[in-house]
Parts: C-alpha cells; sequence; structure tokens
C-alpha cells in the first residue's frame, strides 16, 4: 500500500510540473502541437509497425502455402518476419502513397466543385428564402419554432464572403495550402522518428529517469498509453469515415451535386468533440436545402438517426475494443469528462479513463499477489 501511494504522489507531482512547464512552454504551442500530433500519429501506426515485426503474413494462409510451396518452404515463409526499422519504414511508406493518392483524387475535384459552388452561389441565395421557408412551415408542423430562414441566409452569407475573399486572396490561400503541406510533412517525419526510435528512447527512460524497482509499473503504463490513445484516435478516424461516406451514399442516392466537399466536411467535423455530430449535419442539409428543399428536412433526420446510431450504439463498443473498457463505461468516462473539462475533456476523457482504469486494474493484480487472502481473482 505504501508504494501505491508513492507511485500516486509522484503522479501527481508529475502532473504539476507538467502544467508549470506548459506555462512556460505556452509561447511554443504551435511546436508543441507539431510534436503532439507527430506522438499521436505514431500510436495510431503503432500497430501496423508491430504487426510486421511480428507475423507479416497470416497463418490463416498457411493451407494455400503448403499446397504451393510445400510444408518446408510454408513454414519458413510464416517465419518470416521485418525488423522494426524496416517494419517502420514499410508502413509510412504505405502512409505517404496514401497521403498522396488521396490528394491527386480527392483535392482537384474538390476545389472544382468549391469553385462551381462559389460561381452560383449568388443564385442560390435568391431561393433561400423560398426554400427555408418551405422547410420552416414543415418543421414548424412538428412544434418545432425555429427561425431557419435566418440562419441558412447568415451561413451562405459567410460562406459568399469567404468565397469573395478567397478569389482576392488566392495567393495568400496558396500559401496557407503550402504551410499546412509542410506543416503535414513535418508531422509525419516527427512520427517516424518517435516510432523508429520509441523502443530506444523507452528504454533509455527507464535506465535514467525512473528507478529500478518502478521499471514494470513504467511499462505497463507505456503499454497502456500507447495502447488507449492509438485506439481513441484509430476510433475518431473510422467514425470520421463512416459518417462521411453514410453521407455521400446518402447524397448521392438524392442525385444532388456537390456530394464529395459536403461528405468531406462532414467527416472532417466528427473530429471535433463535443458539437462535431451536428456540424457534421449542416454541410449535406445545406447542398440540399438550395438544391432540392423538399427532401432536405428527410435528409436532416436520416443522417441524424444514422449519426445517433454510429455514436451512441457502434462507437462505444469500437472504443471499449480500443481503449479496454465496457461500452458503458466509454459512455460514463465521455459524459464524466465533458463536465469536468469541457471541450479537451471530450476529446482526451476517453484515452485518459482508458489508462486510469488499466493502472487500477495494473495495481489491483499486484496487491492481489502480495495477500492472496484478502482478495478474490473475481473482485475487479
Amino acid at each position: 500500500m505504501t508504494r501505491i501511494l508513492v507511485i500516486l504522489l509522484i503522479c501527481i507531482a508529475a502532473l504539476f510540473l507538467a502544467q508549470m512547464l506548459w506555462q512556460l512552454l505556452s509561447g511554443y504551442a504551435d511546436l508543441i502541437l507539431l510534436f503532439v500530433l507527430g506522438w499521436l500519429v505514431s500510436f495510431v501506426l503503432n500497430p501496423l509497425v508491430a504487426h510486421l515485426s511480428r507475423q507479416p503474413i497470416p497463418r490463416l494462409i498457411r493451407p494455400a502455402l503448403e499446397f504451393a510451396f510445400g510444408a518446408a518452404r510454408a513454414q519458413a515463409i510464416l517465419a518470416f518476419r521485418f525488423p522494426r526499422a524496416a517494419a517502420v519504414i514499410v508502413v509510412y511508406l504505405i502512409v505517404a502513397i496514401a497521403i498522396v493518392t488521396a490528394i491527386a483524387l480527392l483535392v482537384p475535384p474538390a476545389i472544382a466543385q468549391l469553385s462551381e459552388l462559389a460561381r452560383h452561389l449568388p443564385e442560390y441565395m435568391k431561393q433561400v428564402p423560398a426554400a427555408s421557408g418551405w422547410v420552416q412551415n414543415e418543421i414548424a408542423g412538428l412544434g418545432i419554432r425555429l427561425n431557419l430562414e435566418q440562419a441558412v441566409q447568415g451561413a451562405l452569407g459567410g460562406l459568399q464572403t469567404y468565397a469573395a475573399d478567397a478569389i482576392k486572396n488566392a495567393l495568400s490561400i496558396l500559401t496557407s495550402l503550402l504551410s499546412f503541406f509542410a506543416n503535414l510533412l513535418l508531422v509525419l517525419i516527427i512520427s517516424f522518428i518517435i516510432a523508429l526510435d520509441g523502443p530506444r528512447i523507452r528504454n533509455l527512460t527507464l535506465a535514467n529517469l525512473v528507478p529500478k524497482q518502478y521499471h514494470d509499473e513504467f511499462r505497463f503504463f507505456a503499454a497502456s498509453v500507447d495502447r488507449t490513445f492509438g485506439g481513441f484516435i484509430r476510433g475518431q478516424i473510422i467514425q470520421a469515415f463512416i459518417v462521411g461516406i453514410g453521407t455521400a451514399i446518402a447524397m448521392t442516392a438524392l442525385e444532388l451535386q456537390f456530394v464529395l466537399i459536403a461528405s468531406l466536411f462532414a467527416g472532417l467535423f466528427m473530429l471535433i468533440p463535443l458539437v462535431g455530430t451536428f456540424l457534421a449535419l449542416i454541410p449535406p442539409f445545406l447542398v440540399c436545402l438550395i438544391q432540392t428543399p423538399t427532401l432536405a428536412i428527410g435528409l436532416l433526420f436520416a443522417l441524424l438517426i444514422y449519426q445517433l446510431i454510429i455514436v451512441n450504439i457502434l462507437m462505444p463498443r469500437v472504443m471499449s475494443e480500443a481503449v479496454g473498457l465496457h461500452p458503458l463505461l466509454v459512455f460514463a468516462a465521455l459524459l464524466l469528462s465533458i463536465k469536468v473539462a469541457g471541450f479537451w475533456g471530450a476529446f482526451f476523457g476517453i484515452p485518459i479513463a482508458g489508462v486510469l482504469w488499466a493502472m487500477a486494474v495494473f495495481f489491483f493484480r499486484q496487491w492481489q499477489t502480495a495477500h492472496p487472502a484478502n482478495a478474490s481473482a473475481d473482485d475487479l
């Protein structure tokens, strides 16, 4: 028990020192953000690196390999392992190729759709009063009072202003895009270095900073952080991808225009804690409203139900497997973290809860081992 109290005091002191350090380094927030993003990307890609390092070829294809090459050669193929450095290089090459391919396939049509939208926006603005008035009457029939016309005109007016500014400041926008891609490249480079030297950095930390008697706790803590944060980020990306694909399918089924940019923004908005679910509904709803207003309410409710199913039923189970918590605990951790820390609590609450739960189980198991007469295996 004394050892646990010492560890908890060390953790509290570390958090206090981290807060002081953060205040000192707040002037370098943009640089720190690059390193944090690189750290998170390395967490996301670490399972692929670990898979290539341990078992790159699935054993399910063993019968096919034995049939094609014979038992001895099949066994040699299955025994192949990538060295960690080679596994990291292969994974990051695949990621780089995927990013370049996605940019080549998505950016040109997205820019074309944005240009077309900006060109026709004044025409669409003229249709807003009639379209939003019809939708508002339908919503009022459901007992919902909402000044939709003012909200839609405000949103489209803002979009028109941004479009005009974009045309006037094309050079600055191009500079911003180049800066974004440069930062993306820096994040990938930082992530690559962290993934490549992660084990060595961890061993140096163990040897120089962590007392020997706490090595097991540190290893377990590092593994828990790796698993929970990486799993959480992967879960968020999966959620954004599913919502973006669902939005694209729904809009394509209704034969709407600007499907690509609306679904891209819907997916990106889903990465924003708290308000992302509602923001993701706005792009497809606005596009449908200015093109086919009679279908706007149906599309809105269909996407809302779809997102509620994804966010409240599917994703808690995905997050449960990713961070090692029961789906009910995932939901409770999300609500509690929002209550305590607001925006950042919504973003980091689930992985932090996963780490705390894993450490609690770890210390309880240690206490069980030390006091077998006072605890049963089913106590936690």
